[in-house]
């Protein structure tokens, strides 16, 4: 299925004010309307949460931005609250049992991403374009330091197995920049000037295979008469190049939005084609670009052996590794002018969809695959302003001998639009590999 829209992207602001709910603490699941429609597991449990209360103190207009699981099966939520930035523990069920305030910002602060370290410790990255480290996951952890990104704007963080964070973003360049534990930059490089002209535009980093790590987006041709091409590289542990691939065919713009490895030093890609000159009508009367999503499969040195179009969805914002050796895709369908719904679907390693399900007025904040081969899911709920997190039962038996590359749980859904390729066949590739 083709889909209209621009090729304008960019990261939404992902803390969003709520109206005050007068009911105290997270709502049952028994209480609120059922969430999602379609195939797949059944819900395990699924939490909304609007307020939270304890003997002491009500915390009203609660946001949730990003969670995380931590190894004890409970978890941990960065987000906002009525006073500004917020962490939140939540039990096993989804249930908040405690709130910490996180400082600087105001009441329209928040915290945009969370994930846990090796060491115990958790990191926090707010509005402000601030990391922050927390020395444990308590309402009363220690924020040990602050490391502020002096230009440009963050798409993506990755955590790393070593406790040092990896962050790519855009200013006048794509640039990746190496913080260290201590909250000291290890390294930082430009992505440079692409091979063919043009601006390199960056929108996912994850931990690679074999210690390395992958980095995804497309290179903006800069003048509109010539096509966009999208690249992956592969770099090591001080930033160089192990491979650095462009991917083109003619008189088609090709994206790539997101990226997970498959364990067989190969990735996966998300990806959207638009033939140049192929517009439909759009809500106005104005031509708009027409896309198509498809899973790319790139092998150990970055060429591209496979790519199967998605047709059930319109756009594809991120890729996960589940614990069978699949995928999940968190996805877009375009249901009518400006209005998109959020689609969770599962495949296989080569893209045959398992199960798929869509959230209707839900908005899916991010999805992270659990190690029992569940899925954890954060929603905000457009119609009541509660926030939603779901935990499904297991949908496979797990194959033990998968790749431990792992994924941070991500940024909330960036709105990039469109994907990979209109023309048949594998495509084709240019590029260089450092040996």
């Amino acid at each position: 299925m083709g889909i209209k829209g621009s090729y304008k992207m960019y990261l939404p602001a992902l803390a969003v004010l709520l109206l005050l709910s007068g009911i105290c603490a997270a709502s049952a699941a028994s209480a609120a309307p059922a969430a999602g429609t379609g195939s797949g597991p059944e819900y395990e449990w699924i939490e909304y949460i609007s307020t939270y209360c304890d003997d002491n103190s009500t915390v009203s207009n609660v946001t949730i931005s990003s969670i995380v699981q931590m190894p004890d099966g409970t978890y941990i939520a960065g987000g906002k609250d009525d006073s500004g930035r917020a962490v939140f523990g939540l039990d096993k069920s989804g249930n908040i049992v405690w709130v910490k305030k996180i400082s600087g910002g105001d009441a329209e602060g928040s915290v945009r991403f969370v994930e846990k370290s090796p060491d115990g410790s958790v990191y926090l990255f707010t509005d402000g374009e601030n990391l922050i480290k927390l020395e444990n996951a308590s309402a009363d952890a220690r924020e040990v330091w602050t490391y502020h990104v002096p230009l440009g704007a963050i798409s993506s963080i990755e955590v790393l197995d070593d406790g040092n964070v990896l962050m790519g973003g855009d200013f006048l360049q794509s640039f990746l920049t190496m913080v260290g534990t201590d909250g000291q930059e290890v390294w930082n490089r430009s992505l440079g000037n692409p091979a063919g002209g043009g601006q390199f535009r960056l929108r996912s980093v994850q931990t690679g295979n074999d210690g390395k790590y992958v980095v995804t987006g497309y290179v903006d041709p800069i003048y509109y008469e010539n096509a966009y091409r999208a690249f992956a590289m592969e770099i090591n542990a001080t930033g160089g190049d192990v491979w650095n691939q462009q991917y083109q065919t003619e008189n088609v713009s090709i994206f790539f939005t997101s990226v997970a490895a498959m364990g067989d030093g190969g990735y996966a890609v998300g990806a959207l084609e638009s033939p140049m000159g192929e517009v439909a009508e759009g809500s106005e009367g104005e031509a708009d670009a027409v896309y198509q999503p498809y899973l790319v499969i790139l092998d150990k040195d970055g060429r591209a052996i496979s790519k199967k179009a998605m047709n059930e969805v319109d756009f594809i914002y991120n890729i996960q590794k589940a614990a069978d050796g699949g995928l999940f895709l968190l996805c877009g369908k375009t249901k009518g002018p400006e209005e998109v719904e959020h689609v969770v679907v599962k495949t296989d390693s080569a893209g045959n969809v398992d199960w798929l399900k869509s959230f209707d007025t839900m908005r899916v904040r991010s999805i992270q695959p659990l190690s029992d081969n569940s899925l954890l899911t954060l929603l905000y709920d457009e119609d009541t302003g509660n926030s939603v997190i779901i935990k499904t039962e297991p949908s496979k038996p797990v194959k033990p001998a998968q790749s431990g590359a792992k994924q941070s749980p991500g940024f909330a859904v960036t709105s990039v639009f469109a994907a990979l390729a209109g023309a048949c066949g594998v495509l084709a590739l240019v590029g260089r590999k450092n040996e």
